[in-house]
C-alpha cells in the first residue's frame, strides 16, 4: 500500500509539471469554437447573471454541477476514511479527483465560460486551462478506479499489470492532451477525445467484473458500468435531440443535455454510496482467470 501511495504521488508530480510545461507553451488560444461564435452570440444563448462587470452563465446548471461536486467528493471521502481495504482507499482517491473535475467543468462549461473564453475577445475560444485540468483529473480519477480493482486481483502478475496499465495511461494522456495543446488539435483537447481515450478502462471494469459476476460486489460493479455507459448515451441522446431548446420552448426553463448528464451522475454516485458500502467487502483478492 506504501508503495502505490509514493508511485501514485510521483506520478501525479509528473502530472503537475508537465500540465503546467505544456500550459505555458500552449497554442489553445488560437482554436475557435466551431462554428464560429461571436461574444455576445455566446452571452445570448442561454440564461446569464451579472454581478457587477461578473457574468454567471447558466445558475441552474452551475447550481446542479456543484451539487454533483459535492455528492462525488463526499463519497471519496466517504470511502478514503473508512481505513476498510485498498479498494475503498482507491476508490476514494477516484471520487475525489473525480468531484474536483467536476467542479472545474462547472466552472468552465457552465458559470463562468463568458469570461475564460469569450471576454475581451471578438470571438470565443474552444478551451482552456480549466476544461483540460478537467480532463486530466477525470483520467486521474479512472485509473484510480483500476489500482482499485487490481487491490482484488489475487495473481500477483496480473494485478500488477493493472497498476501499470493504470499509471502508464495517466502518462500517456498527459503527453495526448500536451501534444493537442502544442499543434493544436481539437480532438486531443476535447471532451469526445477524453472519452476515447478512456474507453479501454471503462471495458476492463466491465469485463474483469463481467467474468466474476458470481460474486455480489461484482455483480454490482457490473451493473454500476452498464448503468454509466447509459448515462452517457443519454447526454449524447439530448446533445443531438437538442434537449435545451425544447425544454425552453416547452416550459420557459433551461435544462440542457449537460444537466441531463449531471442530474444521472449525481444519482450515479449515491448508488455507489448504497450499493457499494465500504463496510461491507472484506479484502479478499480474487482470481481473475475463474472461469464463466
Amino acid at each position: 500500500m506504501k508503495q502505490d501511495k509514493t508511485i501514485g504521488m510521483l506520478v501525479l508530480g509528473y502530472v503537475a509539471l508537465s500540465f503546467f510545461a505544456f500550459t505555458m507553451f500552449s497554442k489553445i488560444s488560437t482554436l475557435f469554437m466551431v462554428p464560429e461564435i461571436m461574444t455576445q452570440a455566446y452571452i445570448d444563448q442561454w440564461p446569464f447573471y451579472k454581478v457587477n462587470d461578473l457574468i454567471i452563465q447558466q445558475p441552474s446548471s452551475s447550481i446542479i454541477i456543484l451539487i454533483l461536486t459535492i455528492v462525488t467528493v463526499a463519497l471519496g471521502f466517504h470511502y478514503l476514511f473508512s481505513k476498510k481495504t485498498r479498494f475503498a482507499y482507491w476508490l476514494g482517491v477516484n471520487f475525489i479527483f473525480w468531484g474536483l473535475g467536476a467542479l472545474l467543468a462547472g466552472i468552465s462549461y457552465q458559470a463562468f465560460g463568458y469570461a475564460l473564453k469569450c471576454v475581451d475577445l471578438p470571438r470565443c475560444t474552444f478551451t482552456n486551462w480549466a476544461e483540460l485540468l478537467y480532463m486530466t483529473l477525470t483520467v486521474i480519477s479512472i485509473n484510480a478506479i483500476l489500482m482499485a480493482y487490481a487491490s482484488l486481483i489475487r495473481d500477483y502478475n496480473k494485478a500488477v499489470f493493472l497498476k501499470r496499465f493504470a499509471l502508464l495511461s495517466i502518462v500517456v494522456y498527459t503527453i495526448f492532451q500536451g501534444i493537442g495543446m502544442l499543434i493544436p488539435v481539437q480532438f486531443m483537447i476535447s471532451y469526445e477525445g477524453m472519452l476515447l481515450f478512456l474507453s479501454p478502462n471503462i471495458v476492463i471494469f466491465i469485463m474483469l467484473s463481467y467474468r466474476l459476476r458470481a460474486e455480489k460486489l461484482h455483480h454490482r460493479l457490473l451493473i454500476l458500468w452498464l448503468t454509466f455507459i447509459g448515462i452517457n448515451l443519454a447526454y449524447f441522446v439530448a446533445l443531438f435531440a437538442d434537449i435545451g431548446s425544447l425544454v425552453m420552448n416547452s416550459t420557459g426553463l433551461w435544462f440542457n443535455e449537460n444537466d441531463t448528464l449531471h442530474v444521472l451522475l449525481i444519482i450515479w454516485m449515491l448508488a455507489w454510496w448504497i450499493v457499494i458500502p465500504p463496510h461491507a467487502y472484506k479484502q479478499q483478492p480474487v482470481d481473475v482467470s475463474k472461469s464463466d
